[in-house]
Parts: structure tokens; C-alpha cells; sequence
């Protein structure tokens, strides 16, 4: 048997409940930014490491125009374009390896190579709430292309709830939106974008698999077998029976470039904007902010839709269309923000 370095716990039914060679995604800060009405507003936000990820979301539910602004990042700054004068959901993510905050202190720590698990009374872990599959889109008359699906109940989080859509093959889908309102998040909205252009696999429905995940707290124990994490207070910040959202991919915010074939007609165009993907059919893709729509306020058409997903039998590329009905102001996908993600255990 291989040496194993670090901490595994496993439940009753020898699942993995928690392996430190697997990093869960953290959260190091969350806060809201309210636009100052500029094209582009940058935001010093100090929490903003080399290795940290971010996430702009909206905090609106504005039925089909639900709509989240372009975001770029570096050390130490975030910067948004379009924001308005709209109030901004930011969540400062990473891997792992910043040091314990003074106020929290309370936690567990590991380190395996590369991989970092930190669990803290200020760095809260990422973990899956629900989960489903539905089936929908397809170019033939009669198919369902829109999708509605509520929790089994609701996210009583102020910052929405994080919603990731995997497929069996085929994925194009836009118009995503979570519904509900902060405290009270209930469910999604979703529409199938299906282009007959990449073949006889759009002629039928999608079959999407997604899991909702969020930094929730637990008021269960794990029970007789497994783990938790306490703070200074005895609150719960961590359970083995909860089931972790890991870390696969962290894709930069200005990772998409033009690639593939825009699909194109006599008053439209929808360009084409591809980044490198996992490669693994095991591997979700947040849609909260990548499959929502933008708003760019000066044109005729200031509502965009982006819609993307997965080309029939091929994961290492990630798709995404912005649509153009003028033809005249076209919209990029970059500084949409998002990363790959997958349960620790099977949902």
C-alpha cells in the first residue's frame, strides 16, 4: 500500500469525508461594492493575493435581465466594468496557504505537496447543499427550453448560493439567474441555447447534472463516525457528513480569447470566446456570473446574453457565444468570473 500523507476521515459507508490531498475551495472575504456609475471602477481590496480567485455576482433577481458586470483582478485590486450604480457581491477565494487570521484561530490545517486544507473561524469552506439533473433544449419544435428548478429549501445566505452545471456531453446554456433574494434564495432559472450549427446532438435535449453549494453553518454533529471543527464559541464550522466543494480548476479573469466559429446571420452576430478546460468529464463550471447576461448601457441592444457550456465530446475546451443582434458593438467573455469545481463525495 502507498504511503498517504496528511488527514483522511471516511463515514460509515467508506466514503472520503475529507482527504487533505484534495483542496477545498475557501472563502478569505466577502463584502459588497456599490458602483460609482464609471465605464470601468477599480476597488482596492487588500485580501487579493497572487493565488486568490474571485467571484463578482449580483445580488438582484431581475427575472431575464439578471445581469453581472465584466470582472478583472489582481494583488490588491478588483476592477469592474459597467457596474453602474449597483450593489456587487464579491467573494475573495482561494486555495489555501494564507495564514491563520488572528480572529481565527480556531481550525485545522494541513499541508500535502502542493495541496493546502484550511478550515478556520474566518476562512469557511465551500460545501454542497443540493442537487439534481434535468433534461431540456434540443432544435426540434415542441422540446422544453427554459428550466425552472427550486431548492429543497431555501439559502439563507445574504451572497447567492453557488450553482455549478456539469452534462452528460452536449452543454449551451444562457440566462441564468438564481431566484429569490438574499436571505431567502430559492431556486434558478435556466435557458437551453442549442445551435444546430455543431450537429445532430443539438437536435436533442441537454441532460444537465448541477449541485448548489454555499458558506453555510452547521448545527448537526457528524455523528459516531467523522470529524468537526469548532471556534472559540463551540459554533460548528465544519462537519465530515457535510460533502466539500473541491478546487480543479482556477481559471484566470482574462482567460478567454477568440476561438472557434462565430455563429453569424443577416442582422446578428454571436462571437465566439473559447479558454482551456480540465479535460474531465467529472468537472463542474460555476454559472453564476459566466452564464448570466451584461448590460453595457449605450447601445441600442444594452442587454447581452452569454451562453456556453461544453462541445459535443470535448472537455478541454470551454465555449462561450456573446450575442449580438446589431452586429455593430460585439461583447468579449472575458471578465467573467468563474472555476471548476466537483463534490468530494458522489451526490
Amino acid at each position: 500500500m502507498a504511503d498517504v500523507y496528511g488527514l483522511r476521515t471516511k463515514d460509515a459507508a467508506g466514503s472520503i469525508t475529507l482527504d487533505t490531498t484534495i483542496t477545498p475551495i475557501r472563502s478569505i472575504k466577502m463584502m459588497q461594492v456599490t458602483g460609482n456609475n464609471a465605464f470601468e471602477q477599480t476597488v482596492a481590496i487588500p485580501e487579493i493575493k497572487a493565488e486568490s480567485f474571485v467571484v463578482v455576482d449580483t445580488l438582484e433577481n431581475a427575472g431575464e435581465l439578471t445581469w453581472s458586470p465584466p470582472a478583472f483582478w489582481g494583488t490588491g485590486s478588483l476592477t469592474l466594468r459597467q457596474p453602474q450604480t449597483k450593489t456587487w457581491q464579491v467573494m475573495v477565494l482561494s486555495k489555501g496557504g494564507e495564514p491563520f487570521e488572528a480572529s481565527g484561530s480556531y481550525g485545522i490545517r494541513a499541508r500535502n505537496g502542493s495541496n493546502s486544507t484550511q478550515i478556520d473561524a474566518v476562512n469557511k469552506v465551500l460545501s454542497v447543499t443540493s442537487s439534481g439533473s434535468f433534461s431540456f433544449g434540443g432544435t426540434q419544435a415542441g422540446l422544453i427550453q427554459s428550466m425552472t428548478v427550486s431548492f429543497p429549501s431555501a439559502i439563507t445566505t445574504y451572497e447567492r448560493p453557488l450553482v455549478f452545471f456539469n452534462a452528460a456531453n452536449y452543454m449551451m446554456v444562457g440566462k441564468f439567474r438564481i431566484t429569490g433574494a438574499p436571505g431567502n434564495w430559492t431556486g434558478f432559472t435556466v435557458r437551453s441555447y442549442s445551435y444546430a450549427g455543431h450537429g445532430d446532438i443539438a437536435k436533442s435535449p441537454q441532460t444537465i447534472k448541477w449541485f448548489c453549494a454555499s458558506y453555510r453553518s452547521f448545527t448537526s454533529s457528524p455523528g459516531k463516525y467523522g470529524a468537526s471543527v469548532k471556534d472559540a464559541a463551540g459554533n460548528l464550522l465544519f462537519i465530515t457528513t457535510a460533502n466539500l466543494s473541491l478546487l480543479n480548476s482556477q481559471p484566470a479573469n482574462n482567460s478567454f480569447v477568440v476561438a472557434g466559429t462565430p455563429i453569424t446571420g443577416s442582422n446578428y452576430y454571436d462571437a465566439s470566446y473559447q479558454m482551456a478546460w480540465t479535460g474531465s468529464y467529472d468537472d463542474y463550471v460555476l454559472a453564476n456570473s459566466l452564464f448570466s447576461m451584461t448590460n453595457i448601457i449605450q447601445t441600442t441592444q444594452p442587454y447581452r446574453t452569454n451562453y456556453g457550456g461544453f462541445l459535443p465530446g470535448n472537455r478541454n475546451v470551454l465555449q462561450m457565444f456573446c450575442e449580438n443582434v446589431d452586429g455593430v458593438n460585439p461583447v468579449g467573455a472575458n471578465g467573467r468570473t468563474l472555476f471548476a469545481s466537483r463534490p468530494m463525495k458522489p451526490l
